[in-house]
């Protein structure tokens, strides 16, 4: 078990700092906070803290459900993660803090922002696509 499932079976919760700008606009390399819980009801669209193969720690967005796996991407990437098995979720997020705000998974402008997110990924791959295409000329 590790110390930020220990956490969240203690206390209910676990605060993390993320690194990184896999999660940008959302979150801000350690200026954001996030609100880790219990993985108990996982859904499409949430954002999930999970170990990698490699003991790696990521914070990234489930973008589908399989059966057996979770296919994940952080909101500033093109690039799928898949096959990521219901074990090497930790957590998932209830919520973040900007600066003194708090910001539930449920407020509706979060939501918003989730749907625009979803619906721009596409565009984002193509437009990377793209641009490796005329790199290689």
């Amino acid at each position: 078990m590790t110390d930020y499932e220990q956490a969240i079976e203690k206390y209910g919760f676990f605060i993390a700092t993320p690194i990184g700008t896999s999660m940008l606009p959302l979150l801000r390399e350690r200026l954001d906070t996030v609100k880790l819980v219990a993985p108990t009801n996982i859904k499409k669209h949430d954002v999930v803290l999970y170990m990698r193969n490699d003991k790696t720690l990521v914070l990234h967005r489930i973008i589908r459900v399989h059966k057996d796996s979770f296919t994940m991407c952080g909101d500033n990437q093109c690039i799928l993660e898949k096959h990521i098995k219901r074990s090497q979720i930790i957590a998932v997020m209830e919520g973040f803090y900007r600066e003194e705000e708090y910001f539930p998974s449920t407020d509706k402008n979060y939501q918003k922002y989730v749907r625009k997110i979803i619906f721009k990924r596409p565009f984002k791959y193509l437009k990377q696509l793209i641009k490796k295409i005329l790199k290689r000329k």
